[in-house]
């Protein structure tokens, strides 16, 4: 897609009412309590889908799945709340563990939560710069941790309708020469300011990459979306 294009997106093709009916489709989406994790979720759940709620806590969850029954009280889906903050690995593990424990199936994992310049020096619960950390790692690790999950149902399925969803930002294309800088011993380093988030959203772009060459044989697309001029909330 041309950064022309981005900016200036044309209308949509395929939009929610070209929806097929999702029942028995299970749904893991972080950052859902609000803006476009929250629409998307609203989404597949009217048409019946099995939706996993995830946020920081499971108040801001419970909300976000009042509001979603609210918004399409005839669906015969399912929502339910996950807590996960991805600034801190062991809270990941936890949130993977008691999915994967309660459900066999994941056709699609949409990871939309993210960070959005912290204040300077900003690290997460394990000592990682916070974007870094909140915007690649986190979600690099659920991932990892749910992938045998979403293989056994990419066996089952039909087609290539299991997928991980990265979200990324148009933004990245300014990030310096490399994408991510690393100093001598591997480490991200830290930018200033926008530099920073550019970066972690570049760190996407390759995180994608990556999860679609390994599991592109097992039948698991992973892609990149960049809601670039819609209206969110990003903190």
């Amino acid at each position: 897609m041309s950064t022309f294009s981005q900016l200036f997106p044309p209308a949509p093709t395929f939009t929610e009412s070209a929806l097929p009916d999702l029942s028995g489709r299970v749904y893991l989406i972080t950052g859902s309590t609000s803006g476009v994790g929250l629409e998307l979720a609203k989404m597949l759940f009217g048409r019946n889908a099995t939706v996993y709620v995830a946020g920081r806590s499971k108040t801001s969850s419970s909300t976000a799945i009042s509001q979603i029954k609210a918004a399409y009280p005839s669906s015969t889906g399912h929502l339910k709340p996950v807590v996960v903050d991805l600034s801190q690995l062991s809270s990941v593990r936890a949130a993977a563990e008691a999915f994967a424990a309660a459900e066999p199936r994941l056709d699609v994992l949409f990871l939309n939560a993210g960070v959005m310049t912290p204040p300077a020096g900003s690290k997460t619960a394990d000592g990682y710069d916070l974007e870094l950390g909140t915007n690649c790692l986190g979600p690099f690790l659920l991932a990892r941790l749910l992938q045998p999950t979403l293989e056994a149902t990419a066996a089952r399925a039909d087609g290539s309708s299991v997928r991980i969803v990265w979200v990324s930002s148009m933004i990245s294309v300014g990030t310096p020469e490399g994408g991510v800088q690393f100093d001598a011993e591997g480490n991200p380093v830290q930018l200033k300011a926008m530099d920073n988030y550019m970066q972690s959203k570049a760190g996407d772009l390759f995180l994608a990459h990556v999860f679609s060459q390994r599991l592109a044989s097992r039948h698991v697309m992973s892609v990149v979306g960049t809601p670039f001029s819609s209206r969110r909330t990003l903190r």
